[in-house]
């Protein structure tokens, strides 16, 4: 699903720049221009809320999902005149926006939604030549996802039925105290007629993004697919107490019996995981944070390493045995 939305993009974003389509947008009519661009090209109906510095587009689809739940090819262009659009708007317009939010779902299922978020920096790299295709693909966050919202309103009302609560009121209550902001970009989505979207950060983003292609690393790989069977991966970004530092969570298991758990099982892990984390944050030129610390979440076992090693590490003036006796 990630590789045909991404080229479908990929190929838009080419189109637009070989055509030389960049109109201005005034930034106090970004939100209509959005939703004009969409009518008026697409036949698309959208609806576009701004928090902070990113563009949330909500799109309601016809036929999102074939039976197996895949992305049909029908929207998959959809979406990608929808991202052509916010493109093409938050390229050219005075409003400095950095990320864009895609929330689509398909018109018969509407609590399972496709989430797509991208940086605005990353569309200009890629149209500059900056960064390749491949990277520019694997730069997009995209989930499908039950809405988190639709399932905590599901769950409540039906706490709301076993107490006898009058309706009248239930609405009231929910406002009053289980409709609110995400507090991650795990719990985005659109519910009910409205949005559930933050103002997405770039720590965060990278957070997501770093987990997200640690999972693809060990996918697409194939010695890395024949030997480990990633179950998930998340990603956090923490800043306390005058710290942050990244934490990335990986939960695989071994496709050779009793290597779950190992020593050498999680430093494949780890190995695998710093290629990737100093890949990303080095081709975004983050810098603000003092360490990263991977978990192996089947073995138990944690490694810390400081920003100056994970530099080191990707040039290559360390290697991994020797960065691994530094981290104990």
């Amino acid at each position: 699903m990630r590789r045909a939305v991404a080229l479908i993009v990929a190929s838009g974003l080419l189109f637009a720049v070989v055509t030389g389509c960049a109109p201005t947008y005034p930034k106090e009519k970004v939100a209509e221009s959005i939703v004009r661009l969409c009518k008026k090209e697409y036949k698309l109906d959208v609806k576009v809320a701004t928090i902070g510095k990113t563009v949330a587009i909500y799109a309601p689809l016809a036929d999102l999902w074939d039976p197996m739940f895949a992305l049909t090819k029908h929207a998959g262009e959809e979406l990608n005149d929808i991202i052509l659009s916010i493109s093409r708007v938050s390229l050219s317009t005075d409003a400095d926006y950095k990320f864009y939010v895609v929330i689509a779902h398909d018109t018969r299922l509407p609590e399972i939604q496709i989430i797509i978020v991208k940086a605005v920096e990353d569309v200009k790299r890629f149209m500059l030549s900056d960064i390749s295709r491949g990277e520019f693909s694997k730069r997009m966050l995209i989930d499908k996802r039950i809405s988190p919202q639709a399932k905590k309103e599901h769950a409540i009302k039906e706490v709301f039925e076993k107490m006898g609560l009058d309706r009248k009121w239930q609405d009231a209550v929910m406002n009053d105290f289980f409709r609110s902001q995400p507090a991650s970009l795990g719990d985005i989505g659109y519910w009910n007629g409205r949005f559930y979207v933050k103002d997405v950060s770039l720590p965060e983003f990278l957070a997501e993004q770093i987990a997200a292609r640690i999972k693809m690393e060990f996918f697409e790989e194939r010695k890395l697919a024949d030997a480990v069977l990633i179950k998930s991966t998340r990603g956090e970004y923490v800043s306390l107490a005058g710290k942050s530092y990244f934490q990335i969570w990986v939960s695989a298991e071994s496709k050779t019996f009793g290597q779950t758990g190992t020593p050498a099982m999680s430093n494949i892990i780890f190995k695998n995981s710093l290629d990737v984390i100093a890949a990303v944050l080095h081709g975004y030129r983050f810098e603000n944070y003092e360490y990263i610390e991977i978990t192996d979440e089947a073995a138990a076992r944690s490694i810390k390493v400081t920003k100056e090693m994970l530099e080191d590490f990707r040039k290559k003036k360390l290697t991994f045995d020797n960065l691994l006796s530094q981290t104990g």
